[in-house]
């Protein structure tokens, strides 16, 4: 293989890899977002158990880093074995697939890294916050300022300035209402 080969290889490797760490982030901000603006507590089987710590979350933004890692991710490690084995059935499964699965039944995690104190975190998730690895406690304080109604996702840095600045999530509210009437629940808080 030439270096001109292994180069274009590295890129191409490079290129997916961020394509679907970013898509891991839109996803998880997805949800994130559909949580904050169309969840209610009394909805039924994921009320209680989803959208009712979500809430508390934004009145106590630290309650939720006591959870154990595995208290953190138990209904999105069971989604992701769903997919896996779809995936696994249908013939489509990947390396790609199964980084988007990690991170994305991760994202819970490293919301939660955001919250904790550099001491809480240890040297090594500070290093990566530090790197802008992973996103920094600083960026995703901006989702807990006046409205909450930006930087959903909570894996990197980037995803969430180009969504908010294009309008994306308020492009989604608008398709909702025209759809269904159903307006975003504003939630009006200090920052």
């Amino acid at each position: 293989m030439s270096t001109i080969d292994t180069v274009s290889t590295v890129v191409h490797w490079a290129a997916w890899t961020l394509a679907i760490v970013s898509m891991a982030d839109l996803i998880c901000g997805f949800v994130h977002w559909l949580e904050d603006n169309y969840g209610r507590e009394d909805t039924p089987i994921i009320g209680a158990a989803i959208i009712a710590p979500n809430r508390l979350h934004h009145t106590r933004p630290r309650a939720f880093i006591t959870k154990t890692w595995r208290q953190s991710v138990n209904i999105q490690i069971m989604v992701s074995l769903v997919v896996l084995a779809v995936a696994l059935w249908g013939g489509w499964f990947s390396w790609g697939l199964l980084l988007l699965v990690v991170l994305a039944t991760n994202g819970n995690e490293v919301h939660k890294w955001s919250h904790r104190t550099r001491a809480e975190n240890g040297r090594f998730i500070t290093w990566l916050q530090n790197s802008a690895i992973v996103q920094t406690r600083r960026h995703h304080a901006n989702h807990h300022r006046g409205l909450r109604n930006s930087h959903y996702c909570s894996i990197t840095n980037w995803v969430n300035p180009i969504l908010d600045k294009s309008g994306f999530w308020r492009g989604l509210e608008f398709c909702i209402y025209k759809m269904t009437g159903v307006l975003p629940r504003i939630e009006v808080t200090q920052s």
